[in-house]
């Protein structure tokens, strides 16, 4: 199978139990935008800005890797590079934003890994902005966890998301880049220090 044939809507099945739609065997919810934004400003009024960046990296993490073992798992791909490149597949097709892959490198044995690309109409970009205007820092956490979840699973070493530029912070486009923890500098360390039981996981 090729990622451009993945359709997650022909394989989410609607009502296997009254209030109950799964995707294979993960059960799949669908929240209203502004309200998921509500409850992601409630965390940083409540237990500060970097408390709740932590938390919703780990919240990101989670999902991703639940989703990557479902797609590793239940499909039969052509190639290693189609499973890599179905996870900006599954991300869009979440509606959770629109994933654009511009370039990407790895060599599994060698532990090397490179992947980079831009996010359009990020949901989380637009509601940290509704709720706080602009900010200095980068703000897309959940997405950052999602695809650091993603690539580590896809490695089975940590590997980690962040974005260069961001919508909330006021550019045009939101981009990032996912490589190996070793190669980040300082910036990195509360990212990876968030999700340190995670990667243990992996």
């Amino acid at each position: 199978m090729q990622a451009q044939d993945f359709d997650l809507e022909s394989d989410l099945q609607y009502g296997a139990q009254a209030g109950v739609n799964v995707f294979h065997t993960n059960r799949m919810v669908t929240f209203n935008a502004d309200a998921i934004g509500l409850l992601r400003q409630q965390l940083i009024d409540s237990v500060g800005i970097d408390e709740a960046r932590d938390l919703l990296l780990q919240f990101g993490f989670q999902s991703g890797y639940a989703d990557y073992l479902q797609m590793e798992t239940r499909y039969d791909w052509d190639t290693p590079d189609e499973l890599l490149q179905v996870g900006p597949a599954v991300h869009t097709q979440e509606g959770i934003v629109a994933v654009e892959p511009l370039e990407m490198s790895y060599d599994r044995e060698a532990d090397e890994f490179y992947f980079r690309g831009e996010w359009h109409n990020s949901y989380e970009a637009q509601q940290h902005v509704i709720h706080n205007g602009e900010s200095d820092h980068p703000v897309c956490w959940s997405l950052m966890g999602y695809g650091s979840a993603w690539c580590s699973g896809f490695m089975g070493e940590p590997v980690l998301e962040l974005e260069e530029k961001c919508v909330g912070m006021g550019d045009d486009v939101c981009e990032w880049v996912i490589k190996p923890l070793d190669e980040w500098g300082e910036r990195a360390d509360p990212y990876v220090a968030a999700l340190e039981d995670f990667y243990a996981e992996v």
